[in-house]
Formats: C-alpha cells, structure tokens, sequence
C-alpha cells in the first residue's frame, strides 16, 4: 500500500483538482429572495464544564445595505428548541451565558454532560419570509485548557497512512498553545534528528492549525527531496489531551495527500 502511494506522487504531478458543495441551509426553498445574516468573530467557540461561569460570543450582521423586520437567535439541544434571544439592531455582539441557555431550553445544569453540543442560528424575516444563517454554530461542552494535558509522551495512530508509535510533544515556553512534535520522522523508519511538526491550538475554539515542517532532508523510506508534514488541520480535545488531526504528506516532487491521525497521551 506504502509503495502505491509513493508511485501516486508521480502520477499526480501537475494535476489540480477542485470541489465546490453548497451546504447553505435556509428555511425557504427561493433563492434570491431571503436575507441571510452573517455571524462572525465567535470568540470564545465553546462552553466548558464551569458552566456558571461559561459563555460564548459573537458578532451577527446584515448583508449591506439590507434590512429585516424581525431577528432572533435560536437554540436546537438533544430535540429540544428555544430562543434564546431578540435582535433589535445590527451589527450586533451576541454574549450567551449558558445558564440562560439552559433556563431557555427548559432543562437543568445537571443535564447537560461533557462532549455535548448546542447548535445555534440567527433566524431573520423580512416581508414574510424567515431565512437561517448559514453560519451554524456548534458549540461544545468541554474542559478548561490544561497545559500538563497538551505535552508529554503520545500513541500515534493513522490507519490510512500506516503508522503507528509514540512521539513527544512539548510546548513552547512562552506560549502553550503552541506545540511541538519530535519522532514522527523515526516512527516512519527515518534516522533521528531533531526535526519537530509544530500545532498551533486555538484557544478560543481548540482548533488546531498546522504549520507545514519539514521532517527530514528525504523521505525515510524513498529517494525523494524533504519530506513535510503540513498544512493541515484538526482539533484538541481539552479533557482527555487527545488531537485529532489530518496532515497532507508532501516532498518536493508532489504530494501523497492528505490523513488522519489520532494522537492520544501515554
């Protein structure tokens, strides 16, 4: 399977290829006519398992020089659904404490559990018509950012890839939300060196951004010039130290694609 894989850098040489889904969801089935409001600068993305002292936050607007005759934001839990408030004026800072948004949804602090999940839209009307940002957010209950979770020995798997070992994390001392990976190069059968995958967390959405590092001057198993890790992207799970990524592994002469990755603490 390895070897298929370095044969598809050849045969991918100077070819590109593009994919466009519209997954816009609106709740009226004419284009053109509905006025769908724009949610950005969510800040933080997520509630933590603190809930009397979590909120999220971001900004919703119009499209210029539009305007509605009603606004609200609008809550969906495990079924249940609710508004959790009226919007009167854009642009508009949305602040959702999530005690207010439990009270809305008519349950208790005590039902709601690590890993789950609130989904909220902004719903305009304007001349009869209701339409939904396309701009869902999905916010996710987890735990506070730990940096003693973030570092420190890690299982690698990637059953795609086909690899699979411990490499070490750590973190950059002025900064912990910035991570650096040593012995993925030497987990793949390359010669240790002291090459590191640098992770960028998030911490307003735990998003993890990767860096494209170069690994090693070759690829460990073929004669090819640099091989990198990155870009990429993925997620760090706050609770556990868990980061589930994907990384597009490249050399200079073309690329092998993009894989997953789960890397989880020892």
């Amino acid at each position: 399977m390895k070897k298929y894989k370095i044969l598809s850098v050849i045969i991918i040489l100077g070819l590109f290829f593009g994919a466009c889904d519209d997954t816009n969801e609106n709740l009226v089935g004419s284009r053109g006519l509905a006025i769908i409001p724009v949610v950005t600068d969510v800040n933080p993305a997520f509630y933590t398992s603190d809930l009397a002292n979590s909120y999220v936050e971001f900004v919703v607007d119009l499209p210029e020089g539009e305007s509605v005759d009603a606004a609200e934001v609008q809550v969906t839990y495990k079924g249940k659904n609710a508004v959790v408030q009226e919007i009167s004026s854009f642009p508009v800072t949305i602040t959702l404490q999530a005690l207010d948004v439990i009270q809305a949804l008519g349950i208790s602090e005590n039902d709601v559990k690590v890993n789950d999940s609130f989904l909220f839209h902004v719903v305009t009307t304007a001349n009869g018509i209701s339409s939904r940002s396309t701009a869902a957010l999905n916010v996710f209950v987890t735990c506070e950012f730990d940096p003693a979770l973030s570092v420190g020995s890690y299982h690698v798997v990637s059953d795609d890839w086909e690899v699979a070992g411990d490499v070490t994390f750590t973190a950059d001392p002025s900064d912990p939300f910035k991570i650096f990976v040593a012995g993925i190069f030497e987990m793949e059968g390359g010669a240790p060196n002291n090459n590191l995958l640098e992770l960028n967390i998030d911490p307003n959405s735990f998003k993890v951004n990767v860096v494209k590092s170069v690994l090693g001057s070759s690829a460990p198993w073929g004669s090819y010039t640099n091989y990198y890790y990155g870009p990429g992207g993925g997620l760090y799970k706050s609770c556990d130290g868990s980061f589930e990524m994907q990384f597009k592994i490249t050399v200079d002469e073309g690329s092998f694609g993009t894989y997953n990755f789960l890397f989880t603490r020892n």
